[in-house]
């Protein structure tokens, strides 16, 4: 079974082809655009995966998007009515582009990858699981484990921010969730803003300073 992942429209575009359980090929956008976390639709990077997999878009069993689209706008529409009317300014920004964009994600994918190439959209299967079992999955099945504990932990996807999932075999199933608006990645990217970086693109750097840091604060003073 071939199957295409892209992550496309937040942060570091991507796109991976994987056969049977093995990465065959993958790549960021950034890499052929040069522009760094270039979150647009990784054209280049799924050219790249599919001429290095010797694979056309018709010849895929699957193409998978990285999370489920109509239940992240449920969190967005949830999370601005707890907070109206504090929230308006970032709404009237961000729900036009959901209701414009993001909310028909799945005729906008087929539409770019049309421009690729021309494939049947009836025959090859566009899926959208859930971000944690996403992250799950590309631990898991590339892994040579047959069974595993799998622990996902990061910002927030359509509501979890970290699971605890149980593989075995081809099979995943997600245990337990930590939902927002409780994330220890938001925790840590409000850490990386306040600190001057940019978040989704500086943490990384927060992370490499902290070996720098002094533990006890009593040497602070």
């Amino acid at each position: 079974m071939k199957v295409l992942g892209i992550s496309a429209f937040y942060h570091d575009s991507a796109a991976a082809i994987v056969s049977n359980g093995e990465v065959i090929a993958a790549a960021q956008e950034e890499r052929f655009t040069r522009k760094k976390h270039d979150p647009g639709f990784p054209a280049n990077a799924v050219r790249f995966c599919l001429d290095y997999a010797g694979c056309s878009l018709d010849k895929l069993d699957a193409i998978a998007f990285y999370d489920k689209p109509l239940l992240k706008f449920e969190r967005l529409l949830e999370t601005y009515y707890a907070f109206t009317p504090r929230g308006i300014n970032s709404f009237i920004t961000a729900i036009p582009v959901w209701l414009k964009e993001k909310m028909f994600l799945k005729r906008l994918l087929q539409e770019e990858l049309s421009r690729i190439e021309a494939y049947n959209t009836r025959k090859v299967k566009l899926l959208f699981p859930e971000h944690h079992l996403s992250h799950a999955a590309s631990a898991f099945y590339p892994s040579p484990f047959e069974e595993a504990a799998i622990l996902t932990v990061d910002g927030v996807g359509e509501w979890a921010t970290a699971s605890i999932s149980h593989g075995r075999g081809k099979d995943i199933r997600i245990l337990r969730e930590l939902k927002f608006p409780h994330s220890l990645g938001l925790l840590y990217s409000a850490f990386t803003y306040f600190l001057g970086f940019k978040v989704n693109s500086g943490e990384y750097k927060l992370m490499g300073l902290a070996p720098y840091g002094v533990p006890d604060s009593e040497e602070v003073k």
